[in-house]
């Protein structure tokens, strides 16, 4: 797995400590079979395990893909002028695509 980080999303990281969690996420539906939305945050999200480290600029990325699939590559961006946020893409889609 390749990971791409835009500069800006790697100066928000090390702002907030130099570390970004990412991950895939089932949203939460009454039937199963949703598609799995990149979530990424600046701590430790609470009940994941099974992210493993990567490093991307000089940032410390945690990564738990869909299974044991990951993309090719990880690409991470920052959105948001207000409230800035890193936004990550599984293949350039915000979907994981498995």
């Amino acid at each position: 797995m390749l990971v791409e980080i835009s500069g800006e999303a790697a100066e928000f990281a090390h702002e907030r400590g130099g570390t970004l969690w990412v991950w895939a996420s089932h949203p939460r539906l009454c039937c199963s079979g949703g598609t799995a939305w990149m979530r990424v945050a600046t701590a430790p999200p609470p009940g994941l395990s099974g992210f493993r480290p990567v490093t991307a600029d000089g940032v410390r990325v945690w990564f738990r893909g869909v299974g044991d699939r990951v993309p090719d590559v990880l690409e991470i961006g920052l959105r948001g002028r207000r409230r800035p946020r890193a936004e990550a893409y599984w293949d350039g889609c915000l979907m994981a695509m498995p």
